[in-house]
């Protein structure tokens, strides 16, 4: 099973939709923040969760949780959110959360383990909420007037000249496998 998380009126071939909005017409209409998700454990292989997870308040590591627990091993969440330092996230008041990569690190194992290693002081968010993502892939997605003078450059320079400035990406793309062993 596929499913599409957020999906507003996006609708993707071989997805189930997930919306509050009744209007967007989705196939199941929940708060993602407070209600379970209606499918049992282990059965979704994706998940597309686009500028959704911005917008979760506390009921943020509700949906992490659910979406762990509905997910299969290997499954993968395919995020996309907007860059927390640009002018469209912080003037739409429903955006509630930044989502960077360095944020949903915190929900590794693998890395909750190095943080305790290295007396890190990191969040424990993988054991605290005992779920397991790991980073597969994730990119910076440059507003259109960087993206050709950013293209060639490497990733280091490219980090540290959005770190520079603000309004230069506007939005974050982020891959997750989900990690059940």
């Amino acid at each position: 099973m596929k499913i599409n998380i957020g999906s507003g009126n996006t609708k993707i071939d071989g997805f189930v939709t997930i919306d509050y909005d009744s209007n967007s017409n989705p196939d199941y209409q929940l708060d993602l923040e407070n209600d379970n998700l209606p499918f049992e454990d282990n059965t979704v292989e994706t998940v597309v969760a686009h500028h959704i997870l911005e917008h979760l308040g506390e009921g943020y590591f509700h949906c992490l949780q659910e979406i762990y627990r509905v997910c299969k091993h290997g499954a993968t969440i395919d995020i996309r959110v907007p860059h927390p330092r640009h002018d469209a996230y912080l003037a739409d008041p429903t955006h509630r959360r930044p989502v960077t990569p360095l944020g949903l690190q915190l929900f590794s194992k693998k890395f909750n383990d190095f943080s305790r290693r290295t007396n890190s002081a990191s969040s424990q968010l993988g054991y605290y909420f005992n779920v397991d993502f790991e980073i597969v892939e994730w990119n910076y997605i440059p507003e259109e007037k960087y993206r050709e003078s950013l293209s060639d450059k490497p990733k280091e320079y490219v980090e540290e000249y959005i770190n520079e400035r603000n309004n230069v990406v506007s939005e974050i793309y982020i891959k997750l496998v989900v990690i059940k062993e």
